[in-house]
């Protein structure tokens, strides 16, 4: 800028000396300005023309501001470039990454058309290029898809079954991201979901099998520990093998139990049940349990109603009582409360007996799993209970709570949602 400022005085002092000796000072000093003018007109149509054509190759030949103008652009330039390249490559990556993923990737604007997807997103979900733009809704039109897409918040994924069996079983899950966008991530199950249909025939088919040879010994048995003159050695060794033949029948029917539930896709059959009623057979069996070892007390009201499927609420409420009958030493009480909110119904369970670990607490609904407490067969459990109050909770809409510290007893809560009547 000072190399501008000394060249137009330069100019202005030359062409007033230069108009002295003709005569005419201010013609000549208007005359220099004007040749400065049209010169500094040109460097600026040079530079504008560099900048129209993308600022490619080299900035025009000058000095002054406007060389320094063209130089910082040209600087500029060239660090966009490098921005640009950097860009460029973690894209690509980017690309790359997103290809080699197994999982399907889409990308929808706010108003649920497409815009990006990934190759793997192309192959489950047969995108083609000219569906850029077009409505999701428009290539996945299941009502449960629509409903689960037009959500302001995405809770849990979704499962995508295809009326023809060839078709594979695809998993969505949602998540809002930027300005309104949303990701979707698809994920194939079929393989998954034909392993789980397979366990879950497995089990269904073994613990009936398993039915017919149980009873068959069981009442072979029962004959045998009739027959008069056994010797107590014999006695002993009929009456440990009926108890186990009893244990297997139980592990069969509740093998069968949570079969069902896990395979039927079916609504539960929902109707009034008398809650006070049904907690009340429940003690009557946890006393026979008990067998007068435990204090059992029932707090509910007597007109209790709640809408349920009535055999997933006393696989849950029977489950939970005869585990805190079976699993506490004599002498332990088992108090039953029934609390009624607004919304839902609580059921607690809470007993005065030896507790569980807190780290166990979460693995407590796994099938097979039995605290450090309960590692024996003296308990008669099949450790499938709290797995089938789990199942059955999730039928009902419930929830399950669990409360515990070694010596400070346990509390079973269970919350079942109310449904308002019309």
């Amino acid at each position: 800028m000072n190399r501008e400022i000394w060249r137009v005085v330069l100019i202005s002092l030359f062409s007033v000396i230069f108009g002295f000796g003709l005569g005419a000072p201010f013609e000549t000093l208007v005359a220099g300005l004007v040749a400065y003018s049209l010169w500094t007109f040109r460097v600026i149509s040079q530079l504008f023309s560099w900048i129209d054509k993308g600022m490619r190759g080299f900035p025009p030949d000058t000095d002054g501001v406007w060389g320094e103008i063209s130089d910082t652009l040209n600087r500029q330039r060239r660090r966009h470039r490098r921005t640009q390249e950097r860009m460029r490559r973690t894209i690509n990556r980017i690309t790359r990454l997103t290809g080699a993923l197994e999982e399907g990737i889409v990308v929808l604007r706010s108003d649920l058309t497409i815009d990006w997807w990934n190759s793997s997103a192309a192959g489950l979900l047969a995108l083609r290029s000219n569906d850029r733009g077009t409505a999701v809704t428009n290539l996945i039109r299941g009502p449960e898809f629509v409903s689960y897409i037009s959500q302001k918040e995405f809770d849990g994924s979704l499962k995508l079954s295809s009326i023809n069996p060839s078709d594979p079983v695809l998993q969505v899950s949602a998540s809002f991201f930027g300005a309104d966008e949303i990701v979707l991530v698809v994920t194939d199950i079929t393989r998954m979901t034909n392993l789980e249909q397979l366990r879950k025939e497995f089990v269904g088919n073994v613990s009936h099998e398993l039915r017919t040879p149980l009873t068959v010994m069981r009442g072979y048995l029962e004959t045998l520990q009739d027959i008069p003159g056994n010797s107590q050695m014999v006695a002993k060794a009929f009456s440990q093998m009926s108890d186990q033949v009893v244990r297997m029948e139980a592990l069969a029917n509740d093998l069968i139990l949570i079969s069902r539930l896990e395979s039927d896709d079916h609504p539960p059959k929902v109707e009034a049940v008398n809650l006070y009623q049904l907690l009340e057979s429940i003690v009557a069996e946890a006393e026979l349990l008990s067998e007068s070892q435990h204090s059992i007390s029932l707090d509910c009201e007597d007109n209790c109603i709640i809408d349920a499927d009535a055999a997933d609420l006393r696989s849950v409420l029977g489950n939970i009582v005869f585990n805190a009958v079976r699993h506490n030493p004599q002498g332990a009480d088992v108090a039953i409360k029934v609390t009624r909110y607004k919304s839902y119904i609580n059921v607690s369970v809470k007993d005065s007996g030896k507790g569980i670990d807190p780290m166990e607490i979460p693995r407590l609904t796994e099938r097979f799993y039995r605290g450090d407490s309960s590692r024996n067969s003296d308990t008669g459990g099949t450790g499938l209970g709290l797995a089938i109050v789990k199942h059955a909770l999730t039928r009902c809409d419930g929830r399950l709570t669990i409360n515990s510290r070694l010596g400070q007893g346990a509390e079973f809560v269970c919350r079942f949602p109310l449904v308002p009547r019309s």
